[in-house]
């Protein structure tokens, strides 16, 4: 599997993100895109100071409850700083708010690509950064893809030694991102996309299935609180 960077100029609200892909395609890649770019071409910039920033945060998501960094949100089956709400990467005294429908824009993105570069297979994958319970530091999700199949089923298929796996489930999509923010970085690299080539993914032009977990299915399920699980069974 290969990782291809493409480095841009500075990403301006509603920019067309197709036209600034500068490298070609190929059939079989997939491109993740950050969700930072997609926000800005989509004009998802607020003028907001620190006071009004809170505000915002807590119109986007619901919160939670505050850290020592920022306010732990709950927004679109995430659990996420902020709401994806950001001051970093954007001109003094605004702020960027997380792409709306990054699913329907993933999809969209990948059929005009597809038409431009005459393809019949391509991924697209709408990526930002997150933290993960007892780990240090941040790592890429997906927060919308299209064109293959995020979730690898391996459920009923044998281990080394002839054993069934009981509740396997592989998420390519989440997999996939966390490789290319390697290479996207998180302060002026300016590689807001990547070509993964060669993934080992199946590929489809159907609606995906979106990788939210059912709730007592989860495995952090025992640590939420009374509070938190009535408000993830209302959602």
């Amino acid at each position: 599997m290969r990782l291809i960077p493409i480095k841009t100029r500075t990403i301006k609200p509603k920019d067309d993100l197709v036209k600034l892909i500068n490298k070609p395609l190929k059939n079989g890649d997939i491109l993740v895109i950050a969700s930072k770019v997609l926000a800005y071409s989509q004009g998802r910039l607020l003028d907001a100071n620190s006071a009004e920033f809170n505000k915002i945060v807590e119109k986007e998501g619901k919160k939670l409850f505050p850290t020592n960094y920022c306010n732990l949100t709950f927004k679109e089956g995430h659990l996420i700083p902020n709401a994806g709400v950001d001051k970093s990467n954007t001109p003094k005294g605004q702020i960027v708010l997380w792409p709306k429908n990054p699913f329907k824009e993933a999809e969209q993105i990948q059929k005009e690509l597809r038409t431009k570069h005459k393809l019949s297979k391509l991924g697209v994958i709408i990526s930002d950064s997150t933290c993960a319970p007892m780990r240090v530091g941040v790592h890429g999700i997906s927060i919308g893809h299209f064109g293959f199949e995020g979730i690898e089923d391996v459920r009923n298929k044998k281990d080394i030694f002839g054993k069934p796996l009981k509740v396997t489930r592989r998420n390519l999509a989440d997999s996939l991102a966390d490789a290319a923010t390697i290479l996207m970085g998180e302060s002026n690299a300016r590689i807001p996309f990547v070509i993964i080539r060669d993934a080992p993914v199946k590929f489809t032009n159907k609606k995906v299935r979106r990788s939210y977990i059912r709730l007592k299915s989860d495995l952090y399920y025992g640590i939420y609180n009374n509070e938190f699980k009535k408000f993830l069974t209302r959602s």
